[in-house]
């Protein structure tokens, strides 16, 4: 452990789950400093509310590039399957890489992953390597503030316009 960065490990306990004869499934616990000074400065206070956190996160999205931010209902996201049609049959960006079809989630499972959000944040503006950079960030950063869910998917528009990206499920494909 120690060689990969980490200190403080300790034996936790043992799972049960052996992958093999000769092995045996153990729970480790150890500390990685790096990781233990980005918790502390993004760490909330205890008087800061849900509420608040998404407030922060909203104005951190703003702070890393993005011209809008806003919490949408992710009820309010539509989706239809014409989309991916569309893209299949004149994209030229199509299998061309996982960010498209075929290998970009269809309009069904996107709904399904949905479904399991209740709020998202919405970024948009016209840079969409900026957008996806923030993204990112603002992902990590809602994880260390409770959103363990947090999930960022970037949609570009057609011919690299402006660019949304939201923080939980994505509107695309499919989403209008």
């Amino acid at each position: 452990m120690e060689q990969a960065g980490f200190e403080a490990s300790e034996l936790v306990m043992e799972t049960g789950f052996n992958s093999s004869p000769v092995t045996r499934g153990v729970l480790f616990r150890a500390v990685k400093p790096v990781a233990a000074v980005i918790r502390e400065r993004i760490k909330p206070t205890g008087a800061e509310k849900r509420e608040d956190k998404m407030e922060y996160l909203l104005q951190r999205a703003l702070d890393l590039g993005a011209e809008k931010a806003k919490i949408i209902d992710t009820e309010t996201v539509v989706l239809a399957d014409w989309v991916r049609w569309k893209c299949q049959y004149g994209c030229p960006l199509f299998e061309k890489d996982p960010f498209h079809p075929p290998l970009a989630p269809d309009a069904a499972s996107t709904k399904r992953v949905l479904g399991e959000y209740i709020r998202a944040i919405l970024i948009n503006g016209p840079n969409g390597q900026t957008l996806t950079e923030a993204a990112v960030r603002l992902e990590g950063e809602a994880y260390h503030r409770g959103y363990y869910k947090a999930f960022a998917l970037t949609a570009l528009a057609p011919g690299g316009g402006a660019a949304s990206a939201p923080l939980g499920p994505s509107p695309a494909p499919g989403a209008t």
